[in-house]
């Protein structure tokens, strides 16, 4: 069971949207399809943001293709995941990374 999450509030009490960063993973991303480690079996969301453009896919043992989900260098997106599932990565054009950071 879960332990219930205190919201997070302002000076004034008003409530301030927050999440609490978990592990985090570094995936080199090139011209090859590249799997993350499995997130924990605890981690629903995680905070995804790649250096370059790229091409991602999530699941038990995903294979990433330029049919994929884009995410644009730079761009910093959330997405919710099934626990201890993985991401793959693919580039667009040049080589770089992707950080990983699952959220609690």
């Amino acid at each position: 069971m879960s332990t219930p999450t205190k919201m997070v509030t302002d000076h004034a009490g008003r409530p301030i949207p927050a999440l609490t960063p978990g592990d985090s993973q570094r995936v080199a991303v090139g011209s090859s399809s590249a799997q993350s480690a499995a997130l924990s079996a605890e981690t629903i969301i995680v905070r995804v943001v790649a250096d370059v453009d790229c091409y991602l896919a999530f699941g038990a043992n995903p294979t990433a293709t330029n049919t994929d989900l884009f995410l644009a260098s730079g761009d910093t997106e959330y997405f919710g995941v099934t626990p201890g599932s993985k991401i793959a990565v693919l580039r667009s054009a040049g080589d770089g990374f992707l950080n990983i950071v699952e959220v609690r």
